[in-house]
């Protein structure tokens, strides 16, 4: 569904003109004649994909290697842990 709103009705409620752009196109009018086109953009779930897709960036070469560390469950308090630490350091 196409509509049609002067300059002057879009500048004075974008808003309403954005929700109309949701249902169809929108044509704003300047001076009775078409001007510009308003159309609501569809996203693709990744905004990093769509970036990909239209040339602003480009994928990494490869992946990056993720590093995580060791988690050893224990029943010390951390604190403690930390305490014990900084006295064998001479913090």
């Amino acid at each position: 569904m196409t509509t049609t709103l002067s300059l002057t009705e879009f500048n004075q409620n974008p808003s309403r003109a954005t929700r109309l752009a949701d249902d169809g196109e929108v044509i704003v009018l300047r001076r009775g004649a078409a001007a510009y086109r308003l159309t609501k953009v569809e996203h693709p779930e990744d905004p990093i994909d769509a970036l990909i897709q239209s040339g602003l960036a480009t994928p990494p070469r490869k992946a990056a290697k993720v590093t995580r560390f060791k988690h050893t469950a224990t029943d010390q308090d951390a604190g403690a842990l930390l305490d014990a630490d900084r006295d064998r350091l001479g913090y």
